[in-house]
């Protein structure tokens, strides 16, 4: 069993919009090093500024080096039947799978990657960067950023980890990671290519058209997950049958996955995705008048037939507001009905001892008036898709009002500065309450509060 170790630099981290400006491929036979290659590489775009700054590569030092076609054969060879490995694996890999096919070679390999591996055999580090794995195993790293360099680490890394992997967990891995059997009308690069972290995945039929947008921790794993099992509705073979693409978007985060998966089914409508009935609020506060003219507040059920004051996903959170309210504004608890699920209707009582009309009404509207004036608005940062970037989430007025990524250099004072037309969004009781959810488990992400 062989080896193929890769490093590569590139002018970005998306490998649908960028290119390899530097290779490096150490063949190992698990004992020790049999090969190695390394080759700068001319991509077909300028080296953003950031980028050449990170790895000391300069747009003068690729001028005269070989584009990818030109060493391509060479990399296909030292590649092709070989475990490829990595240190995080799927961005090498994406990048290598992408620039051989537009040389026109087609190749797969069976993947490991030693942030992986590093974490099941040496568990529990504080972090799994090659810097501080390699600085916490006593593995020097020169010319850091650069591919031999940090190649040559991961070997070194690697040999560790096969001499301390006594429960054999490099081989289960190996087995675990074949591939599994695709319907065959969909292109297994497809399948290849998609990531193992978190986003959306896009199905398409033959035209084209979406007709299922699903949201993933892990991209792969859940695609895959909708071609295993045993069910043979014919719901589900239509679906299957009907899949011959499959696209994906990266979200960096669980949060951004749900509100990209929502936005993408409400502006496609993908024939396959359920009603959404989960993006509806499940009870609401209403102000109904009474026969007498009082007026009245009540948690119940959510209707969209009935005007709603506010929102809620649980009925205890209801009825707690509504208790607030009642003690606030000295509001008349048996003018105001609490939801429980063994009501039978409106309870039974008397108008003796109440206030008059006017008065008690005005701290209804008292009341009402200081929910409106507690709007929020805050801003919401959290890791992007990758280390140049972070993603932000901006609530304004009770509303979701945008989300998307800038690059992780910006520093806006202002959150419109953030906002660009195309994160603006259309937002929903369901995505609302999935942001301020998350700004109540995670306030330390929470970074602007007016």
């Amino acid at each position: 069993m062989e080896y193929a170790i890769v490093d590569i630099e590139t002018t970005g981290s998306y490998a649908g919009a960028n290119n390899i400006t530097e290779i490096a491929i150490i063949i190992h036979n698990g004992k020790h090093i049999i090969d190695k290659f390394q080759s700068l590489i001319k991509p077909a775009m300028p080296i953003p500024f950031h980028i050449q700054a990170l790895t000391g590569i300069s747009d003068e030092m690729v001028e005269h080096a070989p584009v990818f076609p030109d060493i391509a054969p060479k990399i296909h060879n030292l590649l092709h039947g070989r475990i490829f490995v990595a240190h995080n694996v799927n961005f090498d890999y994406s990048f290598i799978v992408q620039e051989l096919q537009s040389a026109g070679y087609s190749w797969k390999a069976p993947k490991l990657c030693t942030v992986r591996l590093a974490r099941k055999i040496i568990p529990n580090l504080a972090s799994y960067s090659l810097g501080k794995l390699c600085h916490n195993l006593g593995i020097a790293i020169r010319d850091r950023h650069r591919a031999m360099g940090d190649v040559e680490a991961t070997v070194q890394l690697f040999e560790t980890l096969i001499q301390r992997d006594r429960e054999d967990i490099i081989t289960s891995t190996l087995q675990k990671t074949k591939e599994h059997r695709l319907p065959t009308h969909i292109d297994e690069e497809d399948f290849l290519r998609l990531p193992d972290t978190a986003g959306i995945y896009i199905f398409r039929n033959r035209s084209g058209k979406i007709i299922y947008v699903g949201k993933a921790i892990n991209i792969k794993k859940r695609v895959l997950s909708h071609f295993s099992g045993n069910n043979g509705s014919q719901r589900r073979q239509a679906f299957l049958n009907e899949i011959c693409s499959i696209d994906f978007e990266e979200s960096g985060t669980e949060l951004m996955a749900l509100l990209m998966e929502c936005q993408m089914i409400k502006t496609h409508w993908p024939k396959y995705n359920s009603a959404l009935k989960k993006y509806e609020p499940k009870f609401g506060l209403v102000r109904y008048e009474d026969q007498k003219g009082y007026q009245r507040l009540l948690i119940s059920k959510f209707n969209k037939n009935t005007e709603t004051l506010q929102y809620f996903e649980r009925a205890t959170d209801g009825n707690q507001l509504l208790l607030n309210l009642v003690e606030d504004f000295q509001l008349e608890s048996k003018l105001c009905t609490f939801y429980s699920p063994q009501s039978d209707g409106k309870p039974r009582f008397s108008y003796d001892n109440l206030p008059p009309v006017d008065i008690y009404n005005n701290r209804v509207q008292a009341a009402i008036d200081h929910l409106f004036a507690q709007q929020q608005t805050f801003l919401l940062i959290d890791q992007g898709r990758h280390l140049e970037e972070k993603s932000y989430v901006y609530y304004k007025d009770n509303t979701l009002y945008a989300f998307g990524f800038v690059d992780v250099m910006h520093q806006a004072i202002d959150p419109t500065d953030l906002v660009s037309a195309k994160d603006r969004c259309i937002s929903n009781y369901y995505m609302n309450s999935l942001v301020l959810q998350y700004a109540e488990r995670f306030p330390g992400k929470v970074c602007l509060k007016p």
